[in-house]
């Protein structure tokens, strides 16, 4: 398939996954819409763009070996559907996963996991400024 025939928000997730895989935070941050909100596995979120490029550099130095892989990508209504599996050096961190994102303008807007046995990614990355059902 050509990459012009591919939706922009496809095209803009699959460049988010690509800098998340080469460590490239700089490049992550200029996908980060200013609104962009990241939801953990267990529901609990951290939101804007400061906030989510910080949780990212966070997330490279806990885990240096973090990817994200094996991944099939679908459109649903406005979604950008993801199914893969992520590895790192943290066993916690490694386990097949189901993602929803979306975006809009050529920025990431939502990012979401659903991770069964998943840690509490937003909590462990930025306690200061997470939130979510449990943290209240």
């Amino acid at each position: 398939m050509f990459e012009w025939n591919t939706p922009e928000p496809i095209r803009v997730v699959k460049s988010y996954v690509a800098a998340m895989n080469s460590r490239d935070a700089a490049r992550v941050d200029a996908l980060l819409d200013e609104h962009v909100r990241y939801v953990d596995s267990r529901g609990e979120w951290i939101e804007g763009r400061k906030n989510v490029a910080t949780a990212t550099r966070r997330l490279f130095e806990l885990d240096p070996e973090y990817k994200l892989h094996d991944m099939t990508i679908v459109m649903h209504e406005g979604d950008v559907l993801l199914k893969g599996r992520t590895s790192a050096r943290e066993e916690r961190l490694s386990h097949d996963t189901l993602w929803r994102a979306r975006a809009q303008g050529g920025k990431l807007t939502h990012w979401q996991s659903y991770g069964e046995d998943s840690p509490a990614l937003a909590r462990i990355l930025m306690p200061e400024v997470a939130r979510g059902a449990e943290l209240r």
